[in-house]
């Protein structure tokens, strides 16, 4: 039984292959649903955020330091890298947690020439104490999907997601990273 929502999409299909029959629109079938999840994952990670406190940007920077185990710390050219954003971006986040005291920059010796950033203490616990709380938001968008769609849709992704990385940067967003 289709949803509204497929109904809605298949109108779409229908549409454009009666408007332009030389066109292939059939990748609207699956762009299209993409598309709308994308934007409705969003825009329930940002309302959990918001009662947590914290910013997507935020949470970015922090995760991924936490992944990169002890001492949860990168360069920042890593950093920027791993979060799929430039070097301004990256500027611009380090700067804002540094005020809130999530992270700090720390030289490496002896020529000090290269800088690292680092979760401090104070990260470390903000971004522990939040981390089950997100991954339950995004687990409550998954909960109408069985374990064997699930896999089904983590490998159909995987292989998609692989594939467009793999042809270049010109498919490449300068999308964020998931926690």
């Amino acid at each position: 039984m289709s949803s509204p929502a497929g109904d809605q999409v298949g109108r779409i299909m229908q549409a454009w292959q009666r408007e332009r029959p030389d066109v292939d629109v059939s990748s609207i079938g699956i762009i299209t649903p993409v598309w709308r999840l994308g934007a409705i994952v969003m825009d329930h990670r940002a309302r959990v955020l918001v009662a947590l406190g914290l910013e997507q940007s935020h949470l970015d920077v922090l995760a991924t330091l936490r992944r990169s185990g002890e001492p949860y710390r990168l360069t920042a050219g890593e950093l920027s890298r791993r979060c799929r954003v430039t070097a301004g971006a990256t500027t611009q986040r380090v700067q804002a947690m540094e005020t809130l005291g999530w992270v700090e920059r720390v030289r490496e010796e002896p020529d000090r020439r290269t800088v690292h950033v680092q979760l401090t203490p104070q990260g470390l616990a903000r971004l522990d104490g939040v981390f089950a709380e997100v991954m339950a938001g995004d687990e409550a968008l998954l909960a109408g999907l069985s374990q064997p769609q699930r896999t089904a849709l983590e490998d159909l992704l995987r292989v998609w997601l692989d594939g467009l990385e793999d042809s270049g940067p010109s498919l490449r967003p300068g999308a964020v990273s998931g926690p």
